[in-house]
């Protein structure tokens, strides 16, 4: 039930509570309490929400944002121009490669209405300062910065505003249990995993844990980061994960 005089929402499979919040105009604690939800990375498709007054777009579905394909136009290229991650965008479309799309092509974007409104709005120093938070983490960590540079970005886009449909969180797309396992073994405290600092601590000690795990090679750690260790040594490397591991490889010179 909803309040009178209040706009109700019907959550879609997929959706996130930031997602959504991000559509209609309201900040996710907003939208959050107004629905008395404690878990803000948990919401059930189906589930009818609240909006808080003020809140824009209505209840309806909202108009997907499709990019059409230019000539020599590539994934990463349209990822970045959206600040949208790679994986994000091929997931939308089903894409089973990030090397193969065609001219004329038309590609959903998930979040790029929200995240074009937050990077318009942002200073130019704030991915400079997510630059800045991996480079001294990395070094931290023993890792030369363009290789953690390279994961964030095909995770998230540096956008650590993201949260994914699995609940993967900010930066570099980090699970809760997989923050909780950092904070408790291999950093000693909890982390706050909305937070860039914590975030970009949590993916990096944990890339560090799989090189440790896997005698340091750089393509078992980047398996392990997105299929995971024990998947990848049941079932073997998916198609995904190789197009994962080449794409990030490749990135990893953008940030020279």
């Amino acid at each position: 039930m909803t309040a009178a005089g209040s706009a109700g929402y019907t959550v879609r499979p997929g959706e996130t509570l930031s997602g959504i919040a991000a559509r209609h105009g309201v900040s996710v604690s907003s939208l959050a309490a107004a629905n008395r939800i404690q878990d803000i990375h948990f919401i059930r498709a189906g589930a009818q929400l609240r909006l808080p007054s003020g809140a824009t777009g209505g209840g309806g579905a909202a108009a997907a944002v499709v990019h059409t394909v230019k000539s020599g136009q590539t994934l990463g290229a349209i990822s970045a121009h959206y600040g949208v991650g790679l994986r994000r965008i091929a997931r939308a479309n089903d894409l089973s490669s990030y090397h193969w799309i065609y001219e004329g092509q038309r590609l959903r974007i998930p979040g790029a209405t929200a995240v074009r409104s937050a990077v318009a709005s942002a200073t130019p120093t704030s991915r400079e300062q997510i630059g800045a938070i991996i480079d001294s983490t990395a070094r931290q960590y023993g890792f030369h910065p363009r290789f953690i540079k390279a994961i964030a970005y095909m995770e998230s886009g540096w956008n650590n505003d993201v949260v994914s449909s699995a609940g993967a969180v900010g930066t570099m797309q980090v699970l809760p249990s997989t923050g909780e396992f950092v904070g408790r073994y291999l950093v000693g405290r909890s982390l706050d995993l909305s937070d860039p600092e914590d975030n970009v601590l949590a993916g990096t000690a944990f890339v560090s844990h799989l090189w440790t795990l896997t005698g340091g090679d750089p393509e078992k750690v980047l398996a392990g980061y997105y299929q995971g260790l024990r998947s990848v040594r049941i079932n073997g490397l998916y198609d995904d994960t190789k197009n994962y591991i080449d794409v990030v490889m490749a990135l990893r010179h953008r940030f020279d």
